[in-house]
């Protein structure tokens, strides 16, 4: 159990440090060493750990339970230390002393021997018969008593209470029952119990009264009421299936199944006897999460005995609320299972499910095929009348080809005539146009040098008056704020001016005011 201890002290730590929290706030040290000293396996049995509450479960309860399973093989035998190796070898030819001369006196310690006795019960799974004396229920667990009838034996059963309605019967003093499971001493207690997982009615009759008293309450309630059927969906693409992969029933299913793209999702579970509800309903549980169209239940025939798991009532319950179509086909040699009263569609073999399934799909390729033959059919018909329809019109495009071409030659001649007379226009039109040009280019000429001279006169008569110039010969223009300076009654003593010069201008003060007489 140390590995176990080891194993689940690790992974508090990766998930305290992965959501930054302390340890505590995963799991308390005692929640831990709880599980490792009950080692539950089911939810129930989890939860019933103190600490361990249903939003603790839906966190941890998957992780937590994962752990459990992969350690199982190691601790259903014990680890013991050096020291009580040689006590075990003592015990071993303690229990077998005719495989030694002679036995060496040891001294064990009870915690010891019952570690190395339990080692050796849990090795001895068994099914055991038996009809039972009473019981009781306490907690989370069931206690009951079974004998044998020939010598009144008695047999002290241990059970979860969730693997007990798993189980589906309705437990009885005097009814009899095979239980499925392996002995164990309790440390405490040094009683031995066997330690039950599943327990089933034996005989057909047991069976068959409680499968008839099932269908009888199912029936009332409306679980095999035909119009909560549903049709499978045209052309299922996904499908979920559930079936024991060791079976030959699996080989039949693929091996019909048509070559239409399907996706199948398979879950291995067992499909024999009582203990295949625990697959069976993981399997349903699963697949109602999933993006599916169908799920299809298959396995082969058998007894009422072997099809217990498929006349159980939470298996049935689970097949009638599934949120998609189902198809289950289970083998059987008298009464339908209740499973298949349930299912939407009930074919009897895995063979009749394959051809439920693939049904819309052959019908549309059916359709496809007979419309494609129609389609070319048409098609022929009417190339035919298109070739017909052709044939006639060339007909009548070569005979009004052939008057096309002599229209166009006399067409043609007559534009060839036009050419030529269109020629001649154009030529005599452009022997007047050069004239014309010739005569233009010596008028403007003479225009052009008239125009010349006058511009030539007007440019002396403009330099002559270009004030500019005057400023050339030492003369400037005086400007103020105001504008030009023509009088010196507009000037004021105080006041700037600007003086124009031919080369810049210069900036002044007018400090005094003189008139010329």
């Amino acid at each position: 159990m140390a590995n176990l201890r080891q194993t689940l002290y690790a992974w508090r730590d990766h998930e305290a440090a992965k959501r930054a929290v302390e340890l505590f706030r995963v799991l308390p040290n005692s929640a831990l060493d709880e599980i490792v000293k009950t080692l539950p396996r089911t939810k129930e049995e989890l939860t019933a750990i103190k600490g361990i509450k249903d939003a603790k479960y839906r966190e941890y309860g998957k992780a937590i339970l994962t752990i459990i399973d992969e350690h199982i093989p190691t601790l259903a035998a014990p680890k013991i230390t050096t020291e009580e190796e040689s006590e075990l070898t003592s015990i071993g030819k303690v229990l077998a002393p005719e495989k030694v001369a002679k036995q060496e006196e040891t001294v064990f310690s009870v915690s010891t021997y019952l570690d190395v006795v339990n080692r050796e019960l849990y090795r001895l799974h068994a099914r055991v018969r038996g009809e039972v004396t009473s019981f009781k229920m306490q907690g989370s667990a069931l206690y009951f008593s079974i004998k044998d009838r020939d010598d009144e034996s008695t047999l002290p059963v241990f059970m979860w209470l969730s693997d007990y309605h798993l189980s589906g019967v309705e437990m009885a003093e005097g009814m009899e029952i095979i239980a499925e499971g392996r002995s164990e001493i309790y440390k405490p207690s040094g009683r031995l119990n066997f330690r039950a997982h599943t327990i089933e009615l034996v005989g057909e009759g047991a069976l068959k009264k409680a499968y008839d008293a099932l269908k009888k309450k199912l029936d009332a309630e409306g679980v095999f009421a035909e119009e909560k059927k549903r049709e499978l969906v045209p052309y299922p693409e996904k499908i979920g299936l559930i079936t024991s992969k060791t079976g030959a029933v699996i080989h039949d299913f693929l091996n019909n199944l048509g070559k239409f793209g399907y996706k199948v999702q398979f879950m291995d579970s067992r499909v024999e006897g009582a203990a295949a509800v625990k697959d069976i309903l993981s399997a349903i549980k699963y697949f109602s999460t999933q993006n599916i169209d169908t799920l299809v239940i298959i396995r082969g025939g058998g007894s009422l005995e072997s099809l217990q798991a498929f006349n159980h009532e939470l298996v049935v319950r689970a097949i009638a609320e599934f949120p998609h179509p189902v198809v289950c086909a289970i083998g059987h040699d008298k009464d339908v299972p209740l499973a298949q009263l349930a299912a939407d569609l009930a074919p009897s073999t895995p063979t009749a499910t394959t051809i439920l399934l693939n049904r819309s799909w052959g019908d549309a390729k059916t359709m496809v095929t007979l419309s494609a033959t129609t389609l070319l059919g048409r098609l022929n018909e009417q190339l035919w009348e298109i070739d017909r329809t052709l044939s006639s019109s060339h007909e009548r495009l070569a005979r009004y080809f052939g008057e096309l071409l002599a229209l166009f030659g006399v067409k043609e001649q007559e534009l060839r005539n036009n050419v030529d007379i269109l020629g001649r226009a154009i030529r005599m039109q452009k022997l007047m146009i050069t004239e014309s040009l010739r005569t233009f280019a010596l008028q403007y000429g003479h225009a052009l040098a008239a125009m010349t001279e006058s511009l030539r006169k007007v440019a002396t008569q403009i330099e002559i008056y270009d004030p500019f110039r005057q400023l050339k010969l030492g003369y400037s223009i005086l400007h103020t704020k105001e504008g030009l300076l023509r009088s010196v009654n507009s000037a004021r003593v105080g006041e700037r001016f600007e003086a124009r010069l031919s080369d810049g201008t210069l900036e002044a003060e007018i400090t005094d005011i003189k008139k010329t007489k």
